[in-house]
C-alpha cells in the first residue's frame, strides 16, 4: 500500500517559495516520472557543456518520447524559472560587487554590512575579479 504523506527535512526558513514549490511537485511525481528527470538532469551535466545552448535545459523540457504527465511540466516550468531568477541574482552579485570593490575600493565586510549580503558571496565574485581583472 503507498502511503499517504511524505516526511520532508527539515528546510531553511529562508528558502524561496519555487524552490519550496519543487520540492513539493517532486516528491508528489511517481518514482519513474521522478528517475526520468534525474536522468534528464544527469544527461545534460556529465557532458561537461561549455555552451548552455548545447543542453536540454536551453530548450526548457525534456525530450520525452511519450505524453508527458502535467505535474511534470509544472515541475520543469518551475525548475526554468528558478534557473531564471539564480541567473539573475548572479549578475546582480557581479555588478554589485564590480561596482563597490573594483570600482569604488570598498572592502568586502564594507560591501557586506550595507548591502545585507553574506561576505562569503562578496569574497567568492571578488577573487574572480582580481584573478581575471588583475586587480
Amino acid at each position: 500500500m503507498k502511503p499517504k504523506y511524505i516526511q520532508l527535512p527539515p528546510l531553511p526558513l529562508d528558502m524561496p517559495a519555487e524552490v519550496l514549490e519543487m520540492i513539493w511537485l517532486y516528491a508528489q511525481l511517481s518514482s519513474e516520472e521522478q528517475e526520468r528527470i534525474r536522468d534528464f538532469i544527469r544527461r545534460n551535466f556529465e557532458n561537461d557543456h561549455k555552451n548552455f545552448h548545447d543542453t536540454g535545459f536551453s530548450k526548457g523540457s525534456p525530450d520525452f518520447d511519450e505524453e508527458v504527465n502535467t505535474d511534470v511540466e509544472e515541475f520543469i516550468n518551475l525548475m526554468r524559472k528558478m534557473v531564471g531568477t539564480l541567473i539573475a541574482q548572479s549578475c546582480e552579485m557581479s555588478a554589485l560587487v564590480f561596482q563597490n570593490y573594483c570600482i569604488e575600493k570598498k572592502s568586502m565586510e564594507e560591501i557586506s554590512e550595507e548591502f545585507d549580503v553574506d561576505e562569503k558571496s562578496i569574497r567568492l565574485v571578488a577573487r574572480y575579479y582580481e584573478k581575471n581583472l588583475k586587480l
